[in-house]
């Protein structure tokens, strides 16, 4: 039996107990695209793993693919968004809200480079992000998700925003394009039938 060990970048999505003291998480890889992988004792108190193991954090992880299923045996380099946003509320409110999006729209193992650095920059940048322009980050977010995933058709205002950037350029033309761009991304929501 071969042992297949990835070293990815990833982002954690979904966490649920499993079993006594492990933790199955839902993580977005650069290489893998969304993998379910179980963290054996992550929920107790000892583990290395349990805070990097949280719902939101950004980091490199060590996947192990054995017989059945994919195992999480290290991460280093990890960031937890909602850490990193406290006292900021809303940009609180709006990782959730991308993290749900991508529960909701991405199924399935499969590499996508331009989806996975789309919500990589997002994460990762968010915390730099002033708060007023917050939305304005997760309009174009959002709309990279769903224009990568093919849900959003084609427009000429949406191609601007396409560039995986969230310089301060790109979010204040979002705010001036705003109405548009919610009205794409909630014409794909719609019509996805999800």
């Amino acid at each position: 039996m071969s042992v297949r060990e990835v070293t990815a970048r990833g982002i954690i999505v979904a966490r649920r107990s499993a079993g006594e003291g492990s933790v199955r998480i839902s993580i977005y890889t650069d290489s893998l695209g969304l993998v379910s992988a179980l963290a054996k004792s992550a929920r107790e108190e000892r583990s290395k793993l349990r805070p990097h193991l949280q719902v939101g954090t950004t980091g490199v992880f060590v996947l192990v693919k054995g017989r059945d299923v994919w195992r999480v045996i290290g991460a280093t380099k990890t960031e937890n968004s909602h850490f990193a946003l406290s006292g900021n509320t809303k940009a609180q409110e709006v990782t959730a809200r991308v993290i749900t999006i991508v529960r909701q729209f991405i199924r399935g193992e499969g590499s996508d480079p331009y989806l996975f650095s789309a919500l990589f920059g997002f994460f990762r940048i968010i915390p730099s992000i002033d708060e007023e322009y917050v939305l304005e980050a997760e309009c174009i977010v959002v709309l990279r998700v769903l224009a990568a995933l093919g849900y959003v058709r084609e427009d000429p205002i949406m191609k601007l925003f396409l560039d995986i950037s969230y310089d301060m350029p790109t979010l204040k033309a979002v705010r001036e394009s705003r109405g548009t761009l919610v009205r794409l991304i909630n014409e794909a929501i719609s019509e996805s039938g999800l």
